[in-house]
């Protein structure tokens, strides 16, 4: 039925801030097609090694490797000069050598937005056969992902240390503001993380304050420093860069630590903050499936 059709999933290609979505309807000229693949579970790697003496084998460990994503989409258009230049755009918007393409998906029924980057493989060589009938023509774009997970939009918690006032809440922007005192400035909250893996914040800390410090359970990251006023340290849980650079003020005891799946709680804390003082979280979530 032609109601159904605005449920289906809306998809996207986007680079360096130009973007072609895909249309879900008869009435579009760009359409995407049934028949996608890659969208779900990631492919499997497992490794076993020969039991010696007996049968079988013993199990090593597991993990996902490359992901590759199949999206089909046909173009009509009113002249083949049309379907020519739309065309051109694929070639010049989703050239391989020009980086990764955003791939994402929205699904109107449920409500998520999830995004995935690949290279493109193949299905622009400019073959023409039966799929192009001059003003018509349908693509199977096939993507490359090395990274096989799908992310979701960027989540911001904010810790604003901001002694007798209310803090403020952002309308667009899903974050867990606390209000601290003014000396010792501590807090403590929960935050929920969704998706099916582990997350690594970039922490921003802005001073004024001193040793600003961000724990969740056992897990510890302190910086031995004094910041002045709008002064600010980031650091990147993952990969581990901290700009400016102030590992030389960063204790032993202290390590980049993950956020996993499910409830955690966070407990900030930076001495002498004053009302501009505040810790600010980013992160994006981590699925298996896009849809």
């Amino acid at each position: 039925m032609i109601d159904n059709l605005y449920t289906n999933p809306i998809v996207s290609f986007s680079r360096a801030g130009k973007t072609i979505v895909l249309g879900r309807t008869p009435s579009d000229d760009v359409v995407h097609l049934y028949g996608s693949t890659g969208l779900g579970l990631p492919p499997v790697q497992l490794a076993f090694s020969d039991r010696i003496g007996g049968d079988g084998s013993v199990f090593r460990g597991q993990r996902y490797g490359n992901r590759e994503v199949f999206i089909p989409l046909a173009v009509w258009k009113k002249t083949k000069a049309e379907v020519t230049e739309f065309r051109r755009r694929l070639y010049h918007e989703l050239a391989p050598h020009k980086g990764m393409v955003n791939i994402r998906i929205v699904d109107p029924g449920t409500g998520t937005s999830r995004f995935i980057e690949g290279y493109l493989k193949e299905g622009l060589e400019g073959d023409f056969g039966e799929d192009f009938r001059g003003n018509y023509q349908s693509f199977g774009l096939t993507f490359e992902c090395p990274d096989p997970w799908w992310q979701g939009d960027l989540k911001e918690i904010t810790l604003r240390l901001n002694p007798g006032v209310k803090p403020f809440i952002s309308n667009t922007v899903p974050f867990f503001p606390v209000v601290l005192g003014r000396s010792a400035a501590q807090g403590t909250f929960n935050i929920e993380v969704a998706g099916d893996d582990a997350v690594y914040p970039v922490w921003e800390f802005v001073g004024e304050g001193s040793d600003p410090t961000i724990k969740a359970g056992s897990n510890q990251f302190v910086i031995n420093t004094t910041l002045k006023a709008g002064q600010k340290i980031v650091m990147d849980m993952g990969t581990g860069m901290m700009t400016p650079d102030q590992w030389q003020n960063v204790p032993l005891t202290s390590q980049p630590f993950r956020l996993e799946p499910g409830r955690t709680t966070l407990t900030a804390t930076m001495v002498n903050a004053t009302v501009d003082s505040m810790i600010r979280g980013t992160y994006r979530e981590r699925f298996l499936e896009g849809i």
